[in-house]
């Protein structure tokens, strides 16, 4: 989420009134969009930037819910995401339902090269074919189960 999130800019935001930030000020009814992307390689925020390292979260109280402005997936305050809880509370069990019934292999090799556009997407999608590992009858019996 933080290398690659969805949308590079969050929606944007208008200044109310006269401000300053950082330094720099910021007149009325000024529109800006926040690039969350490049938040995402700023070294002087994150040590190796551009490397996948999830350990780094370990000791830390930085989390995706939008009060630690160095990592917004989501967005933050009024313009936030409205399904974040419902894709954060249901990731895990849409992954776990989807390894626990298909192996998985993967027809092209890895590229995370990306191409910029209103959203982030990979500019070599992975290509992965899926095959049934439980019969395909217990799948229909737990749906036809879940329908009643």
């Amino acid at each position: 989420m933080r290398l690659h999130p969805v949308g590079p800019l969050l929606a944007p935001h208008m200044a109310s009134q006269q401000c300053k930030i950082a330094g720099f000020d910021i007149p009325a009814n000024t529109h800006a969009f926040v690039n969350v992307w490049a938040i995402g390689r700023d070294p002087t925020i994150w040590g190796k930037p551009l490397e996948f390292c999830p350990e780094r979260f370990l000791d830390s109280n930085i989390d995706v819910h939008g009060q630690h402005f160095e990592l917004l997936p989501f967005g933050s305050g009024r313009r936030s995401c409205p399904g974040m809880a419902l894709g954060l509370g249901n990731v895990h069990l849409m992954l776990a339902n989807l390894l626990h019934v298909f192996d998985w292999t993967i027809g092209n090799s890895p590229s995370f090269s990306i191409e910029l556009g209103i959203i982030v997407a990979l500019a070599n999608p992975r290509i992965v074919k899926a095959s049934l590992k439980v019969s395909k009858h217990l799948l229909e019996a737990q749906a036809d189960d879940a329908i009643y």
